[in-house]
C-alpha cells in the first residue's frame, strides 16, 4: 500500500483510502439475533467502505450501521454489509464493510 503525504493511500483495489484511526459508533445484530451498539476505531475508510475491528463473531453478509467522525469535524453515516471477516487476537474480528448507502454530514459551523 502506497502512503501519500495527505493521509491517503492507494491499495490493491485502486481506490483512494484514508488511513488512520477514526472514532466510529457501530450498530448491528449478531447472528444469534442479539442487537449491539459499540464505539470502536476505523482502521481505514474509502468511498466504498471501511475496515474496523469489533469484539464478537460477525459474519460476511451481515449488515451494520456506522457513524464515523472524520478529520475536520464532518461525520459519515453509512449502512453496509460485511464482505470479509478476519479473526484477530483477544476476541476481536477485523471486518471489511462495503457501503450500500452513505451520507456525509458536514461539520457544525462555529456559530452552532
Amino acid at each position: 500500500m502506497l502512503m501519500r503525504e495527505n493521509g491517503f493511500s492507494e491499495g490493491q483495489r485502486g481506490k483512494r483510502r484514508w488511513c488512520g484511526l477514526f472514532p466510529v459508533l457501530v450498530r448491528g445484530q449478531y447472528s444469534g439475533g442479539r442487537f449491539f451498539e459499540t464505539h470502536t476505531l476505523v482502521d481505514n475508510i474509502s468511498d466504498g467502505g471501511l475496515y474496523l475491528q469489533l469484539p464478537g463473531n460477525l459474519l460476511p453478509g451481515e449488515r451494520l450501521f456506522s457513524l464515523t467522525r472524520l478529520p475536520g469535524g464532518a461525520s459519515l453515516a453509512a449502512l453496509g454489509r460485511i464482505v470479509r471477516q478476519e479473526t484477530q487476537g483477544h476476541g476481536l474480528s477485523g471486518l471489511a464493510v462495503r457501503f450500500s448507502r452513505s451520507r456525509l454530514i458536514p461539520a457544525p459551523s462555529p456559530s452552532d
